[in-house]
């Protein structure tokens, strides 16, 4: 089992919606003290913990299953009549308990399908949690390295909205930028790096969320040493070997 999929289980396992024998398996590897078992359960407590104070109350399936046990004994058959009609008793007593089994399998088949439902719901909101603790994680790696450099890019209007690059050789590229116009269909924004010598080095493309929001998450194989500025031209749908445009953004390295 490759640890991504450990981990799942483990999340699933901390959410009570495993299967028994998915169970018994997580119980056996984390009793044999097998590292990924247990870095996997540590990182999934983390990420359960977090989904807890985001996810609105909800009330436990023991709840449902009261609720059940409490409608099967209010709809139980009465206690024996004498015996001068024990064939209609016996009709009516087995009608009875037949509607409560029916009663009772309708309710569990509700909660179990409730049950996954939002076991579903759940690992949905535990790989959004993921995903934005790896950005996050990736962004505060490149804002500490020692090598990070803050670079400003501007446009000509003063008016306009600026955007900043963080730039770490070993770690990354990062772009964030507000308010930014989303292009035109068919048209995207590009990244580049111009070196001091040589044509400009694509370093990605975006588009603006829609309310105008940007974050890149890039790499750049461009040494900084030999960077002169980081520009940003509207290219063609999905990028152009060189701008074709001229660049609306450019934002210089400096010494």
């Amino acid at each position: 089992m490759d640890f991504e999929t450990l981990r799942s289980q483990c999340e699933l396992y901390l959410l009570n919606a495993l299967e028994l024998n998915e169970r018994e398996e997580v119980d056996r590897l984390i009793a044999a003290a097998d590292p990924d078992a247990l870095r996997a359960m540590a990182e999934a407590r983390d990420l359960v913990a977090q989904l807890s104070f985001a996810a609105e109350p909800a009330a436990p399936p023991a709840l449902l299953r009261s609720e059940l046990l409490n409608r099967i004994r209010a709809e139980a058959p009465p206690a024996p009549a004498p015996a001068r009609q024990p064939s209609r008793l016996l009709a009516f007593t087995g009608w009875a308990v037949a509607a409560a089994l029916l009663l009772g399998v309708g309710l569990l088949y509700s909660e179990r399908g409730s049950l996954y439902r939002a076991a579903g719901d759940a690992q949905q909101e535990l790989t959004r949690l993921r995903d934005e603790i790896r950005v996050q994680r990736k962004v505060l790696a490149v804002l500490m390295a020692r090598d990070s450099r803050t670079i400003r890019l501007a446009t000509q209007a003063p008016e306009a909205p600026q955007m900043r690059a963080y730039w770490s050789q070993p770690e990354g590229l990062i772009l964030t930028g507000s308010g930014i116009a989303v292009p035109p269909p068919g048209r995207t924004l590009q990244l580049w790096v111009v070196p001091k010598q040589g044509n400009p080095i694509s370093a990605g493309i975006f588009r603006p969320l829609s309310d105008g929001r940007v974050l890149l998450i890039t790499e750049s194989d461009a040494p900084i040493a030999t960077a002169a500025a980081l520009a940003i031209s509207e290219e063609p749908e999905g990028g152009s070997p060189q701008p074709t445009t001229t660049p609306a953004w450019v934002g210089a390295l400096g010494e």
